[in-house]
């Protein structure tokens, strides 16, 4: 006598049980790295992305006002976050925020406007959860799983402390019942990553365990690191602003006015006046993206605009092409090929100071130097290949 099978758990999606069964918004996203600008003053898809394995997001507003000039103008996946966990904050009686009452057709409207400009996907209001606030992260969750759309991702913006070793498998535990695509986003001052020290391997075992989370609002190694390690998509910032969040109501830190240069050799972005700076009495490095095509990394000591939007679309060719070389390795690889690269680029710090003759002018971030650390002693563990006898 055979027995029905099991039916799901009104808690867990899907998914949780059959992992091909992912809902129809992430296998939109699925394998994609985003990149996420402000709408002022975007005119035009920036030439590096492309449709089968990039996407474009607008954050903030108005992007869904000008989300119609742009929509599928070059084949890619577009997605807007209105962002308003920016400046609100979650509560257990308030985890959304729409700009419109609940009207007759209840918050569909919201949608229907911004899929009907040309958005792909349209990010659930949702607001910012602060540090141990579970109730919040409940709310928003259960606010998130009563909307019954296939268009949708959820931003859950949250303090970075929730990736403590003593909270994360609550974080874990609540987004495995989220029904759509979850957009991680790290809250703190400055890099969030950087403070605490096993805040990089909980996130990745975020990303093992939830294959419908990916990170939202980072930085190029950040999503580098997250799409070797199984998240489902990444959405790196084009400036410093988007690739961190700052808590609602905490000031916003800026150190300079110039562009921030992203040194492919260093995996980091400089400010474009220190790069100046450190290279004034030896040539500086080049790059060889489809941007610079060997040009030299220290021509964007400048505030003039144009400066900035060359520095940008530099910044996006970069994280394009290391996805492209990524993406070309089978998933059980990815791990192995980026600790070989980030090995490379720890010897590339020690390598620049010696040849510019300037001890400890380039040091690694804390994230950076962690994710170092961890890629040295995984390789340091790696069983040796054996060389075939002939």
């Amino acid at each position: 006598m055979t027995q029905d099978p099991v039916p799901p758990s009104p808690r867990r999606p899907a998914w949780d049980q059959d992992r091909s069964a992912l809902p129809p918004a992430a296998q939109h996203l699925k394998g994609k790295m985003f990149h996420l600008m402000r709408a002022r003053g975007v005119d035009a898809i920036p030439s590096p992305l492309n449709g089968s394995a990039t996407g474009f997001a607008f954050v903030g507003g108005p992007g869904e006002k000008g989300v119609s000039r742009l929509a599928h103008a070059a084949g890619v996946c577009v997605v807007v976050d209105v962002a308003h966990y920016e400046a609100q904050m979650a509560s257990a009686e308030t985890p959304l925020f729409y700009t419109e009452p609940e009207g007759f057709f209840g918050h569909d409207p919201f949608y229907d406007d911004i899929i009907a400009r040309g958005a792909d996907l349209v990010a659930i209001p949702a607001g910012y959860v602060e540090a141990e606030d579970s109730e919040a992260l409940k709310a928003v969750r259960d606010a998130a799983n009563a909307v019954s759309r296939d268009d949708v991702v959820v931003v859950v913006a949250v303090d970075v402390t929730w990736l403590r070793d003593n909270r994360v498998g609550q974080l874990i535990a609540i987004l495995r019942t989220i029904r759509h695509p979850v957009g991680l986003a790290l809250g703190g001052q400055y890099n969030p990553t950087d403070g605490y020290v096993t805040t990089l391997s909980n996130l990745r075992r975020v990303y093992r365990e939830l294959p419908h989370v990916g990170p939202w609002r980072t930085d190029q190694v950040n999503a580098l690191d997250a799409m070797a390690h199984g998240a489902l998509f990444a959405g790196i910032g084009a400036s410093g602003s988007l690739r961190h969040l700052v808590p609602p109501k905490e000031k916003t830190f800026f150190s300079s006015k110039k562009p921030s240069v992203f040194v492919p050799e260093l995996m980091d972005y400089f400010s474009a006046d220190k790069l100046a700076r450190l290279w004034a009495n030896a040539d500086p490095m080049t790059c060889s993206c489809r941007i610079c095509r060997g040009g030299p990394l220290d021509r964007f000591d400048s505030e003039e605009p144009e400066a900035k939007h060359e520095a940008a679309l530099h910044n996006l060719a970069c994280w394009v092409q290391w996805w492209d070389e990524l993406r070309a390795v089978s998933p059980d690889l990815r791990p192995s090929w980026l600790d070989r690269l980030l090995t490379r680029v720890g010897k590339a710090y020690e390598d620049e100071n010696i040849r510019i003759q300037q001890a400890k002018a380039f040091i690694p971030s804390p994230t950076l130097a962690k994710l170092i650390k961890l890629a040295v002693a995984a390789l340091a563990n790696e069983a040796p290949v054996q060389t075939p006898v002939l």
